[in-house]
């Protein structure tokens, strides 16, 4: 490591450290704010309080960097410029591309860590923070959620439960519809069942019904089996209330496998496992989006507002397209990389046109 570049690294952990401070205030403030008044009606102490935003602190941490980072880096080079530091390294033949090399080598480093610091502490923490939440301000039991109008397919059967508790792995209303194995089409029995106990390769269902489109012959059983091997537990994790970016790249990976051989529809999931990719590579982007703007403005009155409204313009399009990559519009992969693939190209398009810094 060059001293250009351990320069740029302590000053700018130093600003990183003050701003992720300032920014972690205002955002613990805000939210402890809006959810003051639940707190106080399920009468919660502060202890319980202090725990909650504890465990949800690497997870606010992780969302923000990016952002934090860009403020950091953009007050850096400013200051440098207005205190002729870039103007001197010119005059010493240290060019613009030797500087923009250790912050872009600088940034793809802070990528990884922002990426396995969400991962690793921001996933476990909003984990438990949402345990706090769910269980001792909303007294919503896990072991006694439910789900209603669950489909999923396993081989030739489509199934639907009307109703679920996942964790006890048991509900009501259940039918499955039987494909004929040679079309696929055609459907060949309806098994409805009032209620159901699910275990891994054998279900058991009371009052039964059994109907035979082809022949219009019902038959009726008090009780009967199905050799099923989908765990209903593992529906907490594609529950549609639950935050896809809480939860664990591995796991959103295993469920992706999983729900693409039963036929469901796995837009959201893989939208959601491409964005904490391209998320953490959003660091990078802002380093570009940081250097873009030095080289055309000078005065850092100007530089932060105009790497702020970039950055809101760069979350607007991040947000839009993981939407449309969501519901279905567009490719997952291009959703979630179109705007770091848009803004980074932009910058580094103006990069390569400007010849120095704005020293003016």
């Amino acid at each position: 490591m060059n001293l250009l570049t351990r320069y740029i690294l302590r000053q700018n952990l130093y600003l990183l450290l003050l701003i992720c401070g300032i920014g972690m205030g205002i955002f613990i403030f805000i939210e402890l704010f809006d959810r003051m008044d639940e707190f106080l009606a399920a009468g919660v102490g502060a202890g319980t309080i202090a725990s909650y935003f504890a465990f949800r602190t690497p997870f606010i941490l992780a969302q923000i960097f990016p952002a934090v980072f860009l403020v950091a880096l953009m007050v850096q080079l400013g200051l440098m410029l207005r205190n002729r530091e870039l103007l001197a390294l010119q005059a010493c033949s240290v060019s613009p591309g030797s500087v923009a090399k250790s912050v872009l080598w600088y940034a793809l480093a802070l990528c990884l860590v922002q990426f396995s610091f969400s991962e690793v502490l921001g996933v476990s923490g909003h984990k438990a923070a949402d345990r706090i939440w769910n269980e001792e301000v909303r007294n919503r039991e896990i072991a006694t959620r439910k789900l209603s109008d669950v489909w999923f397919r396993e081989g030739d059967r489509i199934v639907h439960m009307g109703e679920v508790v996942p964790a006890a792995g048991k509900g009501r209303n259940l039918t499955v519809y039987v494909l004929d194995p040679e079309d696929s089409g055609k459907v060949a029995e309806v098994v409805k069942a009032e209620k159901f106990r699910s275990a891994a390769g054998d279900w058991a269902l009371s009052e039964v019904t059994r109907t035979v489109p082809e022949s219009f012959v019902v038959t009726r059983e008090k009780s009967a089996s199905l050799d099923l091997r989908t765990d209903v537990a593992s529906f907490l994790i594609i529950d549609p209330k639950t935050k896809l970016e809480s939860l664990p790249l591995w796991q959103l990976g295993s469920e992706i496998r999983r729900l693409r051989d039963s036929g469901s529809n796995i837009e959201r999931l893989q939208t959601a496992w491409h964005m904490k990719l391209a998320y953490a590579a959003s660091v990078l982007v802002m380093a570009f989006i940081a250097l873009a703007v030095i080289s055309v403005f000078g005065s850092l009155y100007v530089i932060v507002p105009v790497g702020l409204v970039t950055t809101f313009c760069y979350y607007g399009l991040f947000v839009l397209c993981a939407s449309a990559g969501e519901n279905g519009l567009v490719p997952p992969m291009l959703a979630a990389w179109a705007a770091n693939a848009l803004f980074a190209s932009l910058a580094g398009a103006r990069m390569a046109m400007g010849r120095s810094f704005h020293l003016g």
